[in-house]
């Protein structure tokens, strides 16, 4: 289902007559009888991602008003939506509380987002479908663990298993360490995000270290750009980039991607992931996604986060460029970064918001497709202040 914006579409004073009946929200126009259900199954999809990503804001503490505006919906209606959320999870609570039993642990229950919880103030369970996602996690946790690295210690099942299964999950209990994610990234200053560069370049060497002994994904950012992202682009039934245009960008990774180091990297560095106690860092978490891949994607992925972050926590675009000024500083101060690959930074983001383009196309999330898009066009615009930023 495509959204439109109906200023586009009716006459004016057809226009005018709807909005008597409904203002600055969204309703569905059905199509002719012969494509009915197809769009209807299309309709209830979009709904339901779009209910879960409230709940979702919900959950991490977004007010019903920020919600509203972010979704075009009035307050009783988020507040609808998040109710009947809250009752599909009552289930999921069920099952959640029946897993802790089978550890021998009693605790309170709180959600944090769709498939993790705080149990107690100790632990935290979160909830796998995807083995190899576990597997992953798991490994790298072990590792890191074991060289004292700050992450999560794996609480062993009292049949001595790293993780559970049950039916068609897997669930994995670990510690929970001090501190909290970085809640307003607004009140951190220019020598915060040097310090974020540092932690990020530390997780990079400690990779290094345990190299050996983690089994990773080994992945391409060139690779994922050659094959289904092109594929999902290309496929979609807007135009939303020239072909030519996309094949260029190929073309320049191509040309540099031989220059950038690789290594293993975590692959989800944001705000959430980090954990700080008393002001100071205190651990890594999630490492779901970590792979292979070309080291500054970490840099890049953090930095083009903060630009989609909600009103409250978004970074000016301005001060943006200071911060990502002093976070490559941070990182180079421990792990040197090429001229190259200072030049490659602003490559690596337009790939990368290509990359979510082409994920949110396929998720058949049009909204967060098209916010990717405009982060991607943020990025050609800006290619040679991102440079200027990043230079020795």
């Amino acid at each position: 289902m495509k959204y439109k914006n109906a200023k586009d579409i009716f006459p004016d004073e057809i226009l005018r007559e709807i909005m008597k009946y409904v203002d600055g929200q969204y309703i569905y126009i059905p199509k002719k009888k012969e494509n009915n259900d197809k769009v209807i199954t299309e309709y209830r999809q979009e709904i339901d991602i779009r209910n879960s990503k409230i709940y979702e804001h919900y959950l991490i503490g977004m007010k019903y008003s920020e919600i509203a505006k972010m979704y075009c919906l009035s307050e009783k209606s988020v507040r609808r939506i998040v109710l009947n959320e809250k009752k599909k999870m009552e289930q999921k609570q069920v099952n959640v509380q029946q897993v802790m039993t089978k550890y021998g642990i009693e605790c309170d229950i709180k959600q944090i987002y769709s498939t993790a919880w705080n149990i107690g103030d100790e632990f935290v369970l979160k909830k796998y479908v995807n083995f190899e996602e576990l597997k992953r996690n798991v490994d790298v946790l072990s590792i890191l663990y074991s060289e004292q690295i700050p992450v999560p210690k794996i609480i062993a099942t009292p049949n001595n298993e790293k993780y559970l299964k049950d039916k068609e999950n897997y669930w994995l209990l670990t510690t929970k360490l001090k501190g909290c994610n970085i809640v307003n990234v607004n009140k951190c200053n220019e020598q915060w995000f040097f310090k974020m560069g540092e932690i990020i370049a530390r997780l990079h060497l400690a990779f290094d270290e345990c190299e050996g002994k983690i089994k990773c994904w080994n992945n391409s950012l060139l690779g994922e750009m050659e094959s289904w992202i092109r594929k999902n682009i290309y496929e979609y039934d807007k135009k939303i980039i020239d072909k030519n245009e996309f094949e260029d960008i190929i073309k320049e990774l191509r040309l540099v991607d031989k220059d950038l180091s690789y290594g293993l990297i975590h692959r989800d560095v944001h705000l959430g992931n980090f954990l700080f106690y008393n002001n100071e860092f205190s651990g890594y978490v999630d490492f779901d996604l970590s792979q292979k891949n070309i080291r500054i994607f970490d840099l890049c992925y953090f930095m083009l986060g903060l630009l989609l972050e909600d009103e409250e926590n978004k970074v000016d675009e301005k001060q943006w460029f200071q911060y990502l000024k002093n976070l490559v500083k941070g990182y180079a101060s421990v792990i040197p970064i090429s001229t190259i690959e200072r030049e490659s930074i602003p490559l690596v983001m337009e790939c990368i918001e290509l990359l979510f383009v082409a994920y949110f196309i396929g998720e058949k999330d049009e909204r967060a497709m098209r916010d990717s898009l405009k982060l991607y066009e943020f990025c050609k615009d800006n290619c040679n202040k991102i440079k200027a930023s990043v230079q020795l």
